[in-house]
């Protein structure tokens, strides 16, 4: 904006007639003298707006999944029953705890910790060193694969496979609950027939 001097100069016009103005981006105003001497400072720290900012977008935003763009919600146990009784019956699926997702390393302290727990079966993704591009597959607990240490690697734990019937909600119930404990509150769902991820 210009001083009150140079503003002296200008003759005032009339304040135009609108019904709505969009697309204006919030003012932020810093004082000259606030100046930071950390070179990552942002407008948002010096500012100290950073916070709500945060705050603002992970309580009024609806995060969305990167790979399959679908909305990502936190679900009880008894909507993730309802979800796959809904599903058509005789559907084949598999119920994953995901334990690691693109981490580096051999795991075989994880298997021999899994397998002590009673699981048997799991799904393996092993990538190059960079990106995990590789399809999953499932391994029988003797039938592991030797992880290489410097490549990418997904593992998942199969918990349950089961086909939707009205009659397995306790079933359903407690496949859910175990995977969430072992995954840290993920679990997912593969339809065995279509490879189509929930």
């Amino acid at each position: 904006s210009l001083s009150a001097y140079a503003r002296q100069f200008l003759q005032m016009m009339e304040k135009p007639d609108v019904d709505t103005i969009e697309g204006l981006s919030p003012a932020i105003s810093i004082e000259q003298k606030a100046t930071s001497h950390n070179p990552r400072s942002t407008v948002g720290t010096v500012t100290e707006i950073h916070d709500y900012l945060r705050l603002l977008f992970a309580r009024a935003g609806t995060p969305h999944c990167p790979d399959h763009d679908l909305p990502l919600e936190a679900q009880s146990v008894s909507q993730m029953v309802d979800t796959v009784l809904a599903m058509p019956e005789d559907t084949k699926l598999m119920i994953l705890a995901p334990v690691v997702s693109e981490r580096k390393g051999e795991f075989v302290d994880l298997f021999q910790d899994l397998q002590a727990q009673g699981f048997v079966r799991f799904r393996v993704r092993s990538g190059g060193g960079t990106t995990n591009t590789a399809k999953a597959e499932i391994f029988e607990v003797d039938q592991l694969p030797t992880l290489k240490k410097n490549d990418k690697h997904s593992i998942e734990v199969v918990v349950d496979r089961i086909k939707v019937r009205p009659d397995i909600t306790q079933r359903l119930a407690e496949s859910f609950e175990t995977a969430l404990r072992l995954a840290d509150g993920k679990a997912m769902i593969v339809n065995m027939d279509t490879g189509k991820e929930m």
